[in-house]
């Protein structure tokens, strides 16, 4: 009867330290990967170019139908991600990416490779929209609106 006792001891520790005692460790984890390719340095206009970085230097842009099929997604409300790399009259890079979900946009704001500028740290924001503006200038940029924080992303129509 001990024996019998023992073995069934034995086997009621083992099948409780099989099992999960969260139940929601029994749900896999979902990881958040990054869609943009990793940046490689020194981030100039050819390598972000061929990174699929839709890029504006100096009035010309590059990668262009990367931004207008990330707006036509947008516009269908369909998740879509781009980067946007600007860059400085030193010819420094700003880089901003943009995630969309299909309702909010999640943005990712760059400016550490800028050597003249703030350095600050990388800036994040969520914002609900993105809409073409006039600016004081007469030109139209798109800018993101209703934003958690102050926006930072404008982008020149062209």
């Amino acid at each position: 009867m001990g024996k019998y006792f023992i073995m069934l001891c034995l086997a009621v520790v083992l099948a409780t330290g099989c099992s999960p005692n969260d139940p929601q460790q029994t749900v896999d984890p979902v990881e958040k990967k990054n869609p943009f390719p990793a940046i490689v340095e020194p981030h100039n206009g050819e390598q972000a170019e061929k990174s699929g970085d839709v890029v504006f230097l100096h009035g010309e842009m590059r990668n262009r139908e990367k931004w207008e099929s990330f707006m036509q997604n947008v516009k269908q409300n369909q998740p879509d991600h781009v980067r946007v790399t600007m860059y400085t009259i030193e010819g420094d890079p700003v880089i901003h990416e943009l995630l969309y979900d299909g309702t909010l946009f999640q943005s990712t704001y760059d400016a550490t490779r800028d050597k003249y500028g703030s350095r600050e740290e990388i800036m994040t924001n969520t914002c609900k929209g993105l809409e073409l503006t006039k600016m004081e200038r007469g030109e139209s940029v798109y800018v993101l609106t209703n934003c958690e924080k102050q926006n930072s992303f404008y982008f020149p129509k062209m």
